[in-house]
């Protein structure tokens, strides 16, 4: 871990403990329905057992529990802190215990699972807590658009920019299994309710992964953006027989409960319900959701792209710069786009968008307050959630197009990922309108009928202009690179432990884009501002002013 030592505040348990206690605060009365988490991953060469051990012993004066973050994964440890909190708007607190814990147990990293609500929807309510940050109204302004009437008569509209019709009688013509049919696409998101607009639609056995039981449906409890699982995965498996089209109504459909709400994301539960879909056997992962780097989720990403399937996540609304997963280079970043082809205004946007696709005032199923006894309807939505979600359905009809078995075998033979070959032939076949900024909007919008049209070999040995080649390729040098965009490549700081603090810098950071700049970043804690020596970096953080 480099310099993981040179910052070290823990002297003994009691430390620890102490910093624990001031990132937490009692679960009694507190809204947060989750206990405090923190991912504590394991060196190489370290025995989970032991360690889970000397975990119990150091925080036997806390209700603990520790258990592998999954049957794929037994080198990150959950501790669960089972009367306590995470105090989310103490965000500093809440990284520095994680430092105390790497520190004490000799970890490669101990990361709180922090609510992040870096992923704003349209349907806010009027005040929201930022980490940090106090309560907001009405933001973020210049994000969202009003409704467009003149697209009332063509509800299928976004399906029919992206050729996504075309391409289902390409592949009947040809003789091929057609709009996704028997594609398994694994969604993790707020869980699923009933609607008329799912109606008819192939489901897989599901999971929630918050309760731990095998019911995947959305409680419709929490503040944001109820019913956002069931809206998402209406323009992507959604039957033409009412008004919502899906782009591959055939597929088959694992809805997996993994976040209470759009606007309060986690990322071990997230990371959970990715090795959920891996083990249950699933193509395809689409993720309207995002937030800040996590290791634990980087590495289940990891193992689903080795499993041969293909991982997509929305880049971001309203904060500008792509957030994680998206901004993962194993995971397929996509950005939104309108009527005209062009870019919805709140669309994140750079060097890691992958391709781009409608998602401005998509007609999607939108579920009444009161759940689903309030009624059925539909409505124009907004984001990055529709334009993942529809692309989603694109690489199952991609994939049922040329078979599974057919896909991986290519895929293998070219020494490639089906990821990474999906990507390459993804973009290599994008249409792009006039104009078009591909260094902010990847190289076009998705095009499913050329894209089932194209040679296997589309592209190949090709330099694209692509995040392939241009961005970060692993998990510390992706906090890097969001510093150069929001900072200036003068504050990429050459010595600090970006893999130690990126997820606390990719924090302030995306917390300063939501803010504005006319906001004071909140402070961050003790460890990192200690390690940053960039004057920049430190300038622009408010460390100078701070006296820190």
């Amino acid at each position: 871990m480099g310099q993981r030592g040179t910052v070290s505040l823990v002297a003994d348990g009691a430390t620890v403990v102490a910093l624990v206690y001031a990132a937490t605060v009692p679960r009694a009365g507190n809204d947060d329905p989750l206990p405090a988490r923190f991912a504590l991953e394991l060196r190489p060469d370290q025995d989970p057992a032991a360690v889970r051990t000397e975990v119990e012993q150091v925080l036997a004066s806390l209700r603990i529990h520790v258990s592998p973050l999954s049957a794929l994964d037994q080198t990150v440890l959950v501790l669960d802190l089972l009367d306590r909190a995470l105090a989310s708007a103490r965000p500093a607190a809440c990284f520095a215990a994680g430092y105390a814990l790497a520190d004490q147990f000799d970890l490669v990293g101990a990361e709180p699972d922090l609510p992040t609500v870096f992923f704003p929807e349209q349907r806010l309510p009027q005040a929201v807590e930022v980490s940090g940050g106090g309560a907001l109204s009405g933001f973020p302004p210049g994000c969202w658009v009003d409704p467009e009437a003149a697209l009332e008569p063509t509800p299928a509209w976004a399906i029919d920019r992206m050729q996504v019709p075309a391409a289902w009688v390409f592949s009947e013509q040809a003789g091929r299994p057609s709009r996704g049919e028997d594609v398994v696409v694994a969604q993790p998101d707020t869980g699923i309710t009933p609607h008329v607009e799912l109606v008819g639609v192939a489901f897989m056995p599901g999971f929630d992964v918050i309760d731990d039981d095998s019911d995947p449906t959305d409680p419709m409890t929490e503040l944001g953006n109820p019913g956002h699982g069931t809206g998402t995965a209406s323009v992507l498996v959604s039957l033409a027989s009412h008004i919502v089209t899906g782009s591959a109504p055939k597929a088959r459909l694992m809805p997996i409960r993994a976040i209470e709400s759009v606007v309060r994301v986690r990322q071990i539960t997230v990371a959970r319900a990715i090795d959920w879909a891996i083990r249950e056997g699933a193509h395809v992962v689409t993720m309207s959701l995002g937030g800040i780097p996590a290791s634990a989720l980087h590495r289940a990403i990891s193992r689903a792209v080795e499993a041969d399937m293909i991982v997509l996540a929305a880049a971001g609304n309203c904060v500008r710069l792509v957030v994680w997963p998206a901004r993962y280079d194993d995971c397929i970043a996509v950005a939104a786009t309108n009527a005209a082809d062009q870019p919805w205004p709140g669309t994140c946007r750079g060097k890691p968008v992958d391709v781009s696709a409608p998602g401005q005032n998509v007609y999607q199923a939108v579920v009444l307050p009161g759940g689903p006894t309030g009624g059925d309807a539909v409505g124009q939505g907004q984001g990055t959630s529709f334009s993942v979600a529809l692309t989603a359905g694109v690489a199952a009809l991609w994939v049922a197009h040329h078979g599974r078995a057919n896909v991986v075998a290519a895929a293998h033979a070219r020494g490639e990922t089906v990821q990474a070959m999906f990507l390459r032939l993804l973009q290599s076949t994008a249409r792009r309108p006039t104009p078009w900024d591909a260094q902010a909007m990847g190289p076009g919008i998705v095009d499913a009928r050329a894209l089932l049209e194209a040679s296997f070999d589309v592209g190949l040995g090709l330099e694209a202009a692509t995040r392939q080649s241009n961005a970060p390729k692993d998990a510390s040098t992706s906090v890097a690179s969001l510093v150069a965009e929001a900072v200036g490549e003068e504050a990429v700081d050459d010595a600090l432990d970006w893999q130690r603090f990126g997820p606390e810098l990719a924090a302030a950071v995306l917390r300063q884009q939501l803010l504005g700049p006319h906001t004071e970043t909140p402070p961050v804690s003790e460890p990192l501002a200690r390690s940053i020596s960039n004057p920049r970096l430190r300038e622009w953080l408010g460390l100078r002013r701070l006296g820190v």
